[in-house]
């Protein structure tokens, strides 16, 4: 799997080469930057052209038939966009598991002092402050025992749009 290295603008040396190709040249030019690891974006914003028209380029070419020297990114170390999660922890897990079933129950009639709506508004500020601190929804899920859709609308319909 290729990973490009991001926020790496193109030397100035290779802005000048890209801008001065045109055709069949620049569309291999193209592929040859992006197969060294130079994003879609690092080589479209010098020539004015959408990510999309590059990735398009990029795919036209035969990888076979491009053989051309080009510079690679400085570090091609990969930046995930997304914060890491944390993870639930064992204690969070088991207290989510033991609300679960009683937040089941909880309808909208039932009373505030009632077992189920405790459990319910308990899981549910569990789960909101597990979601603030970048826990997937998929693992605050699986902690609780529930499917995807249940969390998903538990924290999402109460404090994340």
């Amino acid at each position: 799997m290729r990973k490009s290295a991001r926020n790496q603008p193109l030397p100035l040396a290779e802005v000048a080469v890209l801008r001065s190709l045109s055709g069949t040249q620049l569309k291999y030019r193209c592929h040859a930057l992006y197969q060294a690891g130079w994003t879609l974006s690092a080589i479209g914003d010098p020539l004015d052209k959408q990510r999309s028209t590059i990735r398009l380029w990029v795919n036209s070419v035969s990888p076979d038939l491009t053989r051309i020297e080009v510079p690679s990114p400085v570090d091609k170390t990969y930046v995930p966009k997304k914060i890491p999660s944390p993870g639930v922890t064992p204690a969070d897990r088991a207290r989510m598991l033991e609300l679960a079933p009683l937040a089941r129950k909880y309808r909208s009639r039932l009373p505030d002092d009632h077992s189920a709506t405790k459990a319910n508004y308990e899981l549910t500020a569990l789960c909101l402050s597990l979601y603030r601190s970048h826990v997937t929804i998929q693992e605050l899920a699986d902690a609780a025992g529930v499917s995807y859709r249940a969390m998903y609308r538990r924290v999402k319909h109460n404090g994340f749009s």
